[in-house]
């Protein structure tokens, strides 16, 4: 296995080191948008899955930044993606390897069927309060009114029966802690709205009950991961459930996910 490693790290460098001499205007004119890079960043250092990897690469195709092969299937990766290339896309993510060497090494993964894409329209969580990996304004956590953010789906798959939310903050001292659950949510909700009462199932979050918790970090910068699972079930889940039954109640059932997240620091 090490060896098989080391071996994949030399392909990949290889292919990167001709496509910068091949290739050196393509890499000076892509422009990838930083959630993207953001997305690679967190996906090496395994904060989010390979779900929310394959996205940032579907919006690459999408945006015609990225060509695909015409020869490639459309139905997902079919195997969990190699450990080397998750360390690749950390060194892109850290400036290490250029956009352009990017590109070209995921063109020639997608190629080879090591990473098959879909290049159907991918699912999309985002929020009129903050942008992804920009800060959550106050009004939206324990310093202001305390109320949850707007938020918009997009782009949900027409499989699915259900959706599911999970706000977790993975920088507090004790862990990763939980500020809000709510599964169930029909597929065809596009969005909620500022402060909305939920009525769907939600879960017991870190401050011991249901419902919305906003940012409330004891020092320096938290950030907050909200995740939007696409489901194919409508989960037997009672009220009231934890994060860790829910994530047991998903397993097996996950089509899609994304990711939106947002930073908070607290005032001295």
């Amino acid at each position: 296995m090490k060896y098989r490693r080391i071996f994949g790290l030399v392909i990949l460098f290889t292919i990167f080191a001709v496509s910068l001499f091949s290739t050196k205007s393509l890499a000076e004119e892509i422009q990838i948008p930083p959630w993207v890079k953001n997305n690679a960043k967190w996906w090496s250092e395994g904060q989010i899955g390979d779900n929310d990897f394959v996205n940032g690469i579907q919006y690459l195709i999408q945006s015609g930044i990225m060509k695909i092969p015409q020869t490639q299937s459309e139905t997902g990766f079919s195997q969990q993606i190699p450990n080397w290339i998750k360390n690749n896309a950390g060194l892109w993510a850290n400036g290490t390897i250029t956009d352009g060497d990017f590109v070209k090494g995921i063109e020639y993964l997608i190629q080879k069927n090591i990473i098959q894409i879909k290049t159907k329209q991918v699912m999309v969580l985002s929020s009129s309060a903050f942008k992804n990996n920009e800060t959550i304004p106050s009004e939206y956590t324990c310093d202001g009114t305390n109320v949850s953010p707007q938020l918009t789906i997009t782009g949900v798959p027409s499989n699915v029966r259900s959706l599911a939310l999970i706000v977790e903050d993975p920088d507090a001292p004790i862990g990763t802690v939980t500020h809000w659950i709510i599964w169930n949510i029909p597929p065809e909700k596009t969005q909620f709205n500022k402060g909305e009462k939920i009525s769907y199932p939600q879960g017991i979050t870190i401050f011991g009950k249901t419902g919305y918790g906003g940012p409330c970090p004891p020092s320096g910068t938290h950030r907050y991961f909200f995740k939007l699972y696409a489901i194919d079930a409508v989960l037997d889940l009672v009220d009231g459930s934890t994060k860790d039954n829910l994530i047991q109640a998903m397993n097996g059932h996950i089509l899609e996910q994304a990711t939106l997240m947002g930073k908070y620091s607290r005032n001295p």
